[in-house]
């Protein structure tokens, strides 16, 4: 007969929590890093199931990580809520510098009655100010999280090699964006016959060649990558110690208001869960990270074309395009499918709370509710009434 040895009797609930595609490197340093005592992100639990309570009337009662795990996430969703509040602080700024310091309305966005017209670009020194106002809108937030969590590099933005196809998963993101494009095309066409007009697209507008092309790398590529490694990034990791499908999810409705557009929040919370599930399958940021340059550089390109062609003209070639993407992403799926190279499922290890409790505490969080009302109050500024 073996004898136990003390570790045997432990449940190490930190311990125990495997990360899907990750190295065993990632698993070691997650650990270290989420059982920190100094650590008020972390969540864990250690119990000596050969230890027990005892209260008169009630019996020998079992100690749970329930209370553990409830500290943890509501001081997870505090952190998510000051992250988010910061980058809308800094939104507002720039809305209010634009306004009022050089006399550009609603921070430059492009706005749906106003692709077909040839507006002037913003002067150079303007257009790069907004650039410095829209990067600092992110790099804010990601510095005051790693300062925050103190979360290694090497876990916050993982770079583990992906044997996912990154050409599949393109074309399914350009699939999201031509579905919700049209979407956004035809809810904007509704809210015009109201006279309500909603930004369409937030590029930078510049007089020069050279302004205009270096804002346009800032705002597509680098900003790009700021926003998933904020969001992909530091809270998808974050959250995972609540497990995989619920951090997608969480981080998705987050990213769905990063635009201050009530419009874009189906969009957008698709575009959050189809790269989180990305980075989730993979191990690894860097196809969400492609997955949104392209997104973004695919949305100005095929909005300055169309800007070009007329109202008509702008109509058809959507359509025409949108379909071409719908029809060849169809078949690419079938493909991919049939030799089963593609799931939508990423599994999740379950926790001591429910998913209905977790819920429940994100809408008890004060902070998420100060961000959620900035957020809208937001939206309604950017809004025009014709």
């Amino acid at each position: 007969m073996s004898v136990k040895k003390d570790s045997d009797y432990l449940i190490d609930i930190a311990a125990k929590h495997k990360y899907r595609n990750q190295s065993e490197e990632y698993q070691r340093r997650y650990l270290e890093w989420r059982t920190n005592p100094r650590n008020p992100y972390g969540y864990t639990f250690v119990h000596d199931t050969r230890v027990r309570t005892y209260v008169d009337g009630e019996g020998y009662l079992e100690e749970t990580p329930v209370d553990s795990e409830r500290t943890s996430l509501s001081n997870c969703y505090r952190l998510m809520g000051v992250t988010l509040l910061i980058m809308i602080s800094v939104a507002f700024v720039r809305f209010l510098v634009m306004k009022m310091l050089f006399g550009v309305p609603n921070s430059g966005r492009t706005y749906y009655s106003e692709l077909v017209t040839s507006e002037k670009g913003l002067p150079d020194s303007v257009a790069y100010s907004l650039m410095i106002l829209n990067l600092l809108e992110y790099a804010l937030p990601l510095l005051f999280l790693k300062a925050s969590t103190r979360m290694p590099t090497k876990i916050a933005v993982p770079l583990r090699k992906s044997k996912s196809s990154t050409p599949n998963a393109i074309m399914m993101m350009l699939v999201i964006m031509a579905v919700g494009r049209v979407l956004n095309s035809v809810t904007a066409k509704l809210l015009l016959k109201i006279d309500m007009d909603i930004p369409y697209y937030d590029y930078i507008r510049a007089d020069s060649p050279s302004a205009f092309v270096i804002c346009g790398l800032v705002q597509h590529v680098v900003i790009g990558i700021l926003i998933e490694i904020i969001f992909r990034g530091y809270l998808l990791q974050i959250f995972r110690q609540f497990g995989d499908g619920f951090a997608v999810i969480v981080t998705a409705i987050a990213g769905s208001f990063m635009l201050y557009d009530i419009t874009q929040l189906g969009y957008m919370f698709c575009v959050g869960v189809f790269t989180g599930m990305l980075t989730i399958r993979s191990g690894s940021i860097k196809n969400a990270c492609l997955m949104r340059i392209i997104a973004r550089s695919f949305n100005f390109l095929v909005t300055f074309i169309a800007s070009i062609l007329g109202d008509f003209g702008s109509q058809m070639f959507d359509l025409v395009l949108c379909g071409l993407l719908l029809l060849s992403s169809l078949l690419v799926y079938i493909r991919i499918n049939s030799r089963r190279r593609w799931s939508f499922e990423i599994g999740s290890t379950a926790t001591s709370l429910t998913m209905s409790e977790k819920f429940r505490l994100m809408l008890l969080s004060p902070w998420l509710w100060m961000w959620f009302v900035a957020s809208f109050v937001m939206s309604l500024f950017l809004i025009k009434l014709l």
